[in-house]
């Protein structure tokens, strides 16, 4: 079975802290599209940005709502942060 393609759509985070965006992806399969809405792109000062797969917080921890594993989580993850770093860039150059 082949990866779906991915598509990502970016929202910049609308407090300041280590989350910079939000990113929403959908999987496009043959027959139909699923919808994960809410991963977080995180940097700290001196590191590489990473994902956060998205969560909800309950009374002592967060729980996960997505979860994914082997290519397709590398593929997803990839995506995001290419996508975010062309969206850097645009801001960067306006």
């Amino acid at each position: 079975m082949s990866l779906p393609r991915i598509e990502v759509k970016i929202r910049a985070a609308n407090r300041p802290g280590v989350t910079k965006a939000h990113a929403d992806v959908r999987l496009l399969f043959p027959n139909g599209d699923l919808d994960l809405i809410g991963f977080a792109v995180i940097k700290e000062n001196g590191k590489s940005p990473w994902v956060g797969f998205p969560q909800n917080a309950g009374r002592s921890k967060f729980f996960p709502v997505v979860e994914a594993s082997g290519e397709i989580r590398k593929a997803i993850v990839q995506e995001i942060l290419n996508t975010y770093g062309e969206s850097e860039t645009n801001e960067n150059n306006e």
